[in-house]
């Protein structure tokens, strides 16, 4: 393919010697002269490992130029990828002055050509801005979205040092697009790669790279802070990080990586308080810790808020299927729903509980115990059967409209409205209409 690449970054550059590696005829396009002075001569303008070999052979074989000519690169190829920086502004936000720039220009290029054309975003960007640049391109060049114009983001995972090997070896290759040709295009470019090719949305794409570096920053400011504690109670918080990471059923794993509910039961609550606070005890800082519980809180707020917009009076009953803290369990300790009923009880709502795991004449223990002290006025509260809970209610909600209550929900009326939280909460579906 003939590709046009703009931006002779990190990104950039890694991206134009690794597609010419494999064969394909690139355009380097930079606004720094020396840059594109340096890539045409064979030298690296960045430091990193292999680069500058990989270079070096492209340019003398002839499939890798560098110019710093916007027109003879979108002339001269079928599809530009967009990789120039997006630095923050004084308040945070990403400055797009760059992409937007570039967009204009093969733009004002692509009104004066009649021939097909996609363009690959690879800078950063937060969820929308694709879109927006997607119609900025076809108003400067007076082209139609999905017809003689292709959009897609394509978000890189590359790391700076391990660049090229992370080129050639990635989890996966993420598409986002709604054009089935630019999705085409780049399934094809990356045919020689041993990855699953992920096509999603454009949002979708935007948003999943900064869900990765959120996360990475998160896990390096856990280990911190795990580490900050072990060192004053004199453990070595080396080893305890390195079989937490041996667990790849629960740790290091798919097991609780998802949006939805909050977290609770007898145990996270409970060890998250005495861990934090022998922290607080030693003086030593751990502010992530701290942080878990309250946004652990505000989950709970943000469903209250959104089971209260779906219910048009008081006078309506909201029935609860399933308010154990954990599906297939009796433990009603700490559970984020039980939390989420006694908000509904203290506003005065109409409420109806039912949980197929939990009876109070089974119940026994430490679990019987902490019903009887802290939630004693829920056994009013309970059915007998879901289906008295199907009848009477207006609103229903479930954390999982795919779990233990799947069947029953069907049986409900056409008329009541169901919230499954965790598709709520998660984005995955939107608030039902009233």
């Amino acid at each position: 393919m003939k590709i046009g690449i703009f931006g002779l970054g990190y990104v950039g550059l890694v991206n134009a010697v690794c597609l010419a590696q494999e064969g394909h005829d690139i355009i380097g396009v930079d606004v720094n002269p020396q840059k594109v002075s340096m890539v045409n001569a064979g030298t690296s303008p960045i430091t990193e490992a292999r680069v500058e070999d990989i270079l070096k052979v492209q340019v003398t074989e002839g499939r890798l130029i560098a110019t710093e000519q916007v027109e003879h690169a979108v002339t001269h190829s079928d599809m530009s990828f967009i990789c120039v920086g997006t630095p923050s502004t004084a308040h945070g936000a990403p400055d797009l002055t760059q992409v937007e720039h570039v967009c204009r220009q093969i733009g004002e290029v692509l009104k004066r050509s009649n021939k097909l054309h996609t363009v690959v975003m690879r800078s950063t960007m937060l969820p929308g801005s694709c879109q927006y640049m997607a119609e900025l391109l076809a108003d400067v060049s007076e082209r139609i979205l999905g017809k003689d114009l292709h959009i897609a983001f394509h978000p890189e995972f590359l790391r700076e040092g391990t660049a090229v090997d992370d080129f050639y070896a990635p989890p996966y290759t993420v598409v986002g697009t709604a054009h089935l040709h630019a999705a085409a295009l780049l399934k094809a470019l990356y045919g020689f790669l041993d990855a699953p090719l992920e096509h999603i949305g454009l949002a979708e794409a935007e948003m999943l790279k900064y869900a990765c570096n959120a996360f990475h920053a998160t896990k390096i400011t856990f280990a911190n802070e795990i580490g900050r504690v072990a060192r004053e109670l004199g453990v070595d918080g080396t080893k305890v990080m390195a079989l937490l990471c041996q667990d790849h059923v629960l740790h290091i794993s798919p097991a609780y990586m998802r949006p939805g509910f909050a977290y609770g039961g007898s145990c996270l609550p409970k060890d998250l308080r005495a861990l934090v606070g022998r922290a607080r005890l030693q003086n030593t800082h751990v502010p992530l810790l701290e942080s878990l519980a309250w946004s652990n809180r505000i989950q709970i707020e943000h469903a209250y808020e959104i089971i209260a917009k779906a219910v048009q009076s008081k006078e309506d009953t909201i029935g609860f299927l399933g308010f154990s803290f954990k599906a297939g369990t009796d433990d009603l300790r700490e559970s984020p729903m039980v939390d989420l009923v006694e908000r509904f009880i203290g506003k005065g709502y109409r409420l109806l509980l039912y949980d197929q795991h939990v009876s109070l004449t089974r119940l026994m223990g430490s679990n019987k115990q902490y019903i009887q002290q802290e939630i004693p006025h829920l056994a009013e509260l309970m059915a007998e059967d879901v289906a008295h809970v199907l009848r009477k209610s207006k609103v229903l909600v479930v954390v999982n409209r795919k779990g233990p209550y799947e069947a029953a929900l069907k049986q409900a009326d056409a008329a009541t409205r169901i919230i499954s939280l965790e598709d709520i909460l998660s984005g995955h579906t939107r608030m039902p209409s009233l």
